[in-house]
């Protein structure tokens, strides 16, 4: 069983929506089974990318020196089937992974996000759990310092202080309620 935090999850599902048509991927990294990192990767075959993803040398290089800078084990290489379903084709056996994670999109606004294990030829599935980011930093590889989400804004950092200082007091808090979250991918790149 693999574990992934919401903010990875959502990293991953951003980019499958953003490049949809075409396939995407990326590589994972983390620790015991954890996903902690994503680094996504811009397809580069150069015949249909609805059919097929691609890496380079290049990409690779810098998916180990992303590795390694953020102290992650290679977990391997995920992708996404834009058509069908997350099951392993003949094409991704031919690799010999170890692990593939496969987000499947034939119900584009309800993506399926599967992993597997590969051993003496057999697959095998391997559950994801996502967990939630309750308690996770998020770290800006750039600055290594925390992160606040991008679209934080000044007034909701102040009234998340607030609702702090109320709850110390032992004030009951008051939440507003949100409607519904559609995708919205035109902002995403998946350029690292």
């Amino acid at each position: 069983m693999f574990n992934i935090t919401e903010h990875q999850y959502n990293i991953i599902m951003q980019q499958a929506q953003s490049c949809y048509p075409q396939e995407t991927g990326g590589i994972l990294g983390g620790r015991d089974n954890t996903i902690l990192g994503v680094l996504p990767i811009s397809n580069k075959v150069a015949q249909d990318r609805t059919e097929v993803f691609g890496l380079t040398t290049e990409d690779i290089e810098r998916a180990y020196h992303f590795l390694v800078k953020h102290d992650l084990q290679y977990l391997g290489v995920y992708h996404t089937h834009p058509k069908g379903t997350p099951i392993p084709s003949a094409q991704d056996l031919s690799h010999n992974q170890k692990f593939l994670f496969i987000v499947g999109l034939q119900n584009r606004y309800n993506p399926e996000f599967y992993g597997w294990r590969v051993q003496d030829g057999r697959v095998y599935a391997e559950n994801i759990k996502i967990i939630s980011d309750f308690g996770v930093t998020v770290i800006n590889i750039m600055t290594g310092q925390p992160q606040l989400a991008q679209s934080t804004s000044p007034q909701e950092i102040d009234r998340l202080a607030q609702m702090i200082d109320d709850l110390i007091a032992g004030q009951e808090l008051a939440y507003e309620k949100k409607g519904p979250i559609s995708w919205d991918a035109s902002s995403f790149s998946t350029f690292a």
